[in-house]
């Protein structure tokens, strides 16, 4: 790795997020930019979120996507999966679930938990890859494992209507405390009706 290009991306890194400086964009941008031109993957990424949100910069998102393919052919996993967002969510015109979820499996099987989720919703629902119940649990459990709340809840509502694995309340319950824990009100409510049912037992229909 370039240790310029290293040092400019940890100067940038102390200016936007303010980590022992004053948060600032106009400090942290220039630096972040240098170390993107250097080909560092990390910046190259990060500056296309920042031109994808409009943070600190004027927002672009043919900026952005040109950052993202930059930092994915310097290795940047994430990179894959906001890549496959512009294809599965239409930004630039692009819209391709077939390769979105090219895109969400190549990130998916380096780690990427925001990946592991889309990629899990789009075997559930058949968008762009055969339909396979069975398939987006397994990647509902990877995300899940690292922490992904909606991926938790997605495994509470399979496990309680049995989609694509054994049905169980218990299990069920437990991964929609979890997604509860990270404050998703969906799995709240999931629970509320869950726990109100068992509640009512054999009884509920008179």
């Amino acid at each position: 790795m370039d240790e310029d290009a290293e040092k400019l991306y940890t100067l940038a890194r102390k200016y936007i997020l303010g980590e022992g400086e004053s948060q600032s964009y106009e400090k942290g941008i220039p630096y972040l930019q240098k170390a993107a031109d250097l080909e560092h993957s990390k910046a190259q990424y990060n500056l296309g979120i920042l031109l994808h949100q409009g943070l600190g910069v004027t927002q672009s998102q043919e900026e952005a996507f040109y950052y993202f393919k930059l930092a994915l052919a310097g290795g940047h996993a994430r990179s894959a999966y906001m890549i496959g967002c512009y294809f599965a969510f239409g930004y630039l015109s692009l819209s391709s679930y077939e390769i979105a979820v090219q895109f969400f499996q190549q990130a998916a099987d380096s780690g990427v938990a925001d990946a592991q989720y889309d990629l899990g919703v789009c075997l559930l629902d058949g968008k762009g890859i055969n339909k396979s119940e069975e398939l987006a649990v397994k990647y509902f459990k990877l995300a899940s494992d690292l922490g992904h709340g909606d991926a938790q809840y997605n495994l509470g509502i399979c496990y309680y209507y049995g989609i694509g694995l054994p049905v169980s309340e218990k299990k069920a319950l437990y991964f929609l405390e979890l997604a509860a824990k990270q404050g998703l009100t969906k799995a709240t409510d999931a629970i509320s009706v869950i726990t109100k049912l068992a509640y009512q037992g054999p009884h509920a229909m008179l």
